[in-house]
């Protein structure tokens, strides 16, 4: 194209634009802006077009037109239209000779691209990997690369090279902040001794995450911090959630109501949770006692020489109205259950928005207002209560830290066994959900397998066995000699994934391993989730489940920190189901969770370590669990390391 052209085109550009639409302004995607605002230039994108037509007319000057057309796009890009901006850069940058016209060009292209949309990070990382962040675009440079990190979910790296952009202070300081407590401890620990010029950042994390549930030792070790690092950012506008933390106090309940179907269909499993709410309460009988001069949560003071405990009162909440279990529990409290989803949304709907709830389940929730779509819909959610906490073992969350924790170890080709009930494909609907949130992400094959035949027969086809097999006989009519060849497995896919319950999965095992060639360079990682494992499995059960790596709560697992209490529940009841043991754990778990629930709202990054897993709660009183991962190696199971 001859340098008349090109500006001719480029004016065209902006002409055509402008005409067809009105400038609209482009949501920021990006979590840090990436392209610096142009300081100390007054003009508008038309006026550097104009500028570069004429001066090229005048003097025939390629340099400075194309400084001046460079100047235009990044023009355009602070006006909010990185469109026009991108389609100036495209005609533009096979004109560019100059190293620094060259840098500049790209730097607004990537810039705009991460504006324009999430899906573009293979084109910025692209650009990025033949960028120079020479020229004063050092700053500019490492903002890109920090959000290329975020996207990876490299927290620390991203970090790091925030540091080295110029967006302002206190946004720096609370960026870093949000994204190191991305990490658990263990990374926060590994990071403090490398990391010199994260310090403040670390060892406040460090400090968040290891004391913050004892508000005493938390406050000496937060003064203790302060005095080190005095001046820093960090310090002078301390995060708001760690302010709100330092005022707000426990909750304090003397009387406990606990909702459970105890009769009908139910009643095996709410049994199960009422005996592990009572093995909490008899456990820590200590913490249970009450200060006879302590208010209550209704502001009450009570006075008694006796001693004194806290009362934990059941009903039972099997065929009972929203309004029955309202009135059950107006003199108490604290709420803890129910357990079934209809009766959470139908009392939460009642029950004062004062009064502390742990339920049991998990229902859906917003916080803004519906759309008149979502007014039609037959299930209206809930608003989000700011003393309503829900408690779950949703098998959904095991499936998300399952796809999350096969992307860490850096595979990314899974496919996926089900079995065909409900469960495991509401489980398998969510591992590959979480796994296509990742930027171009292949998605999962999954197959659904009705019984033991149908398994054997898929798991060959998936695998390509079947047509392996139709190869060989295929050769051996050909040839019309009998051909000794083995079947070959794909090479495309790197791991396998099963939804299946122990008796299935012991199946499923042998039968992969099987299809699996001799001549592979590596073997496939099998991955499952707590259905395949039961804390009955012999050793020779696990032989077929040998290196199966799976996630389960801790108290399915060997050498846990509850060892005691394990053998007492194992002598009560000897012949208890996978299941009901769960929700024992469960039971255990929201009893002494209850005093803390405030304090791991307003720390999100805070975790409670418990039976059924490392606990955190969201912004909305959602509580989500962190599972340990096993693998099966010959006849036990030994823990992993967790990432």
């Amino acid at each position: 194209m001859s340098f008349r052209a090109l500006i001719v085109y480029c004016i065209a550009i902006f002409s055509f634009f402008s005409c067809t639409s009105s400038p609209t302004q482009q949501t920021q995607k990006i979590t840090i802006k990436a392209s610096k605002e142009i300081s100390g230039v007054a003009k508008d994108s038309g006026y550097y077009l104009t500028q570069a037509k004429q001066i090229y007319a005048k003097n025939n000057d390629i340099y400075q037109r194309n400084d001046y057309l460079l100047q235009a796009a990044e023009a355009l890009q602070t006006e909010h239209q990185c469109q026009k901006s991108i389609r100036i850069l495209q005609v533009l940058q096979p004109e560019l000779q100059d190293n620094r016209q060259l840098t500049h060009g790209k730097l607004i292209l990537a810039e705009c691209y991460l504006i324009l949309s999430d899906k573009t990070f293979d084109k910025v990382e692209s650009i990025l990997a033949n960028l120079t962040d020479a020229y004063g675009y050092r700053a500019r440079v490492a903002a890109l690369q920090a959000q290329l990190e975020v996207n990876k979910k490299q927290w620390l790296k991203a970090a790091i090279t925030l540091q080295d952009t110029d967006i302002e202070e206190l946004q720096k300081t609370q960026t870093i902040w949000q994204w190191l407590n991305k990490l658990d401890l263990t990374e926060l620990e590994k990071a403090r001794l490398t990391e010199t010029t994260l310090q403040p950042w670390l060892q406040l994390a460090i400090i968040v995450k290891r004391f913050a549930l004892e508000p005493e030792v938390f406050k000496q070790q937060l003064v203790n911090w302060q005095s080190r690092h005095l001046g820093h950012p960090l310090v002078t506008s301390l995060p708001q959630e760690i302010q709100s933390s330092l005022i707000e106090s426990p909750i304090q309940a003397r009387r406990i109501a606990v909702l459970l179907p105890l009769t009908g269909r139910l009643a095996n499993q709410g049994l199960a949770i009422k005996e592990g709410i009572l093995a909490a309460y008899l456990e820590n009988l200590a913490a249970a006692e009450l200060d006879p001069t302590a208010s209550t949560e209704f502001g009450e003071t009570t006075q008694s020489n006796s001693q004194q405990y806290r009362e934990i009162r059941f009903f039972d909440s099997a065929l009972k109205t929203a309004q029955q279990l309202n009135a059950l529990v107006a003199d108490f409290d604290v709420v803890l259950g129910p357990l079934v989803k209809e009766q959470i949304t139908e009392l939460t709907a009642v029950l004062p928005s004062d009064k502390i709830l742990l339920a049991l389940n998990r229902v859906e929730l917003k916080t803004n207002t519906p759309t008149i779509v979502q007014l039609d819909e037959i299930s209206e959610p809930i608003l989000a209560v700011p003393e309503h906490y829900y408690f779950s073992l949703a098998p959904e969350d095991e499936a998300q830290q399952l796809a999350l924790q096969i992307q860490q170890r850096q595979l990314v080709r899974p496919i996926v066994f089900a079995a065909d009930n409900p469960t495991t494909q509401r489980m398998a609907a969510a591992f590959i959900a979480a796994w296509q949130e990742k930027p171009n992400a292949i998605q999962p094959d999954l197959t659904i397998f009705t019984d033991n035949k149908d398994m054997r027969i898929r798991v060959s086809e998936m695998l390509d066995v079947t047509q392996s097999e139709k190869r060989i006989n295929q050769i051996e009519v050909l040839a019309d000699v009998e051909v000794f060849g083995m079947e070959r497995n794909r090479r495309d896919i790197d791991s396998i994934v099963l939804f299946a319950n122990p008796e299935q999965t012991a199946l499923l095992n042998p039968i992969i391993e099987a299809s699996l060639s001799a001549f592979a360079r590596k073997s496939l990682s099998v991955f499952a989730s707590s259905r395949s494992y039961s804390v009955d499995l012999n050793s020779n059960s696990l032989r077929d489940l040998r290196n199966l790596t799976f996630a389960d709560m801790p108290w399915m697992l060997p050498e846990h920190s509850w060892q005691p209490l394990a053998n007492q529940t194992k002598q009560l009841w000897p012949q208890r189901q996978d299941t009901l043991l769960r929700l024992f754990a469960m039971g255990f778990d929201a009893y002494n969770l209850l005093p803390n629930l405030r304090r791991l709202k307003t720390l999100p990054q805070l975790v409670s370590h418990g039976l059924t897993g490392e606990i955190n709660v969201d912004e909305q009183g959602v509580l989500h669990r962190r599972l340990p991962w096993a693998q099966v190696a010959q006849n036990r199971v030994k823990l992993l390391a967790m990432d």
